[in-house]
């Protein structure tokens, strides 16, 4: 059974930046969070404009990738 893998390159992910659809990269993998934002402690503006999450929850987490 073959599978189908969407890819998107950063310029598709980066359509998505605002409060109303929200789209990330971290660890190589795209995420919606779009109906997270209203969740997340740091409010939405916290993740709006994260610039390189990776990083940020690698430092957040002391998590070494």
């Amino acid at each position: 059974m073959a599978t189908d893998i969407k890819t998107y390159t950063l310029a598709d992910v980066a359509k998505h930046a605002s409060e109303k659809d929200l789209w990330m990269v971290i660890h190589d993998k795209v995420y919606d969070l779009t109906k997270f934002l209203d969740e997340h402690p740091g409010g939405d503006i916290m993740l709006v404009r994260a610039n390189e999450p990776t990083e940020q929850i690698n430092a957040w987490m002391a998590y070494e990738y």
